[in-house]
């Protein structure tokens, strides 16, 4: 049980840091204000949920281990292609409901995968879904 809660709070440390590196690259992009301000409550969202990770890991006394710098570097280039002619908020935000799609799909799957995690590992897992697909729902005001 103390391997998939480690694999399951590993995955949202993860998922939640690419959301902060994501954010934080795409607010020094914008100069929409609306936007920038979605983006930030946004931020704070994922900051929280990486704190939470961390911090349940360390009283389970497991690793929440980190993006990759492979899969850092790759995102965050891809992010700057993306954005190099078209720096307009939908442009943005389709971005980041494709991230957060992928997102669900992927905590989704790994839930599923790793039924034997504690109830407030799945708690965290499920506050991370629900946070995508509020961040969802904000995004596409911005298409």
């Amino acid at each position: 049980m103390l391997q998939q809660d480690e694999q399951l709070l590993s995955f949202i440390n993860q998922n939640a840091q690419m959301g902060t590196e994501t954010i934080t690259q795409l607010i020094k992009i914008t100069d929409d204000i609306p936007f920038r301000r979605a983006l930030e409550t946004q931020l704070t969202e994922y900051q929280n949920i990486v704190d939470s990770a961390q911090s349940l890991s360390q009283k389970k006394g497991v690793t929440a281990s980190d993006i990759p710098g492979y899969a850092k570097m790759s995102s965050s280039l891809m992010l700057k292609i993306n954005t190099m002619k078209d720096k307009t908020p939908s442009n943005m935000a389709r971005m980041m409901i494709q991230g957060s799609t992928m997102g669900v799909v992927e905590i989704t799957k790994h839930r599923k995968e790793l039924p034997l995690t504690d109830p407030q590992t799945q708690a965290l897992a499920e506050k991370l879904v629900q946070t995508e697909q509020k961040n969802i729902e904000e995004m596409k005001k911005y298409l």
